[in-house]
């Protein structure tokens, strides 16, 4: 396994891409509550699709932890 070392720019711009993603992820999570509040979406398929949206968070978070514990 080759162990690449990452600069502080590499791992700040991993962690503002990650903050990218977290923010998309919180876009589209208030985009299917605006449809479901317009009636456009049952409550059975909004779960669903917010539940989606928590698992690509759950993904993104220990890619940050693991760069922040990098940094250290």
């Amino acid at each position: 396994m080759v162990s690449i070392i990452m600069t502080e720019d590499d791992i700040r711009h991993e962690l503002s891409m990650d903050v990218k993603r977290i923010e998309g992820i919180i876009e589209r999570i208030d985009t299917t509550c605006k449809k479901y509040n317009d009636e456009k979406m049952d409550a059975a398929l909004t779960i669903l699709k917010i539940k989606s949206e928590l698992e690509n968070v759950r993904k993104i978070l220990p890619h940050m932890s693991n760069l922040l514990n990098e940094e250290k």
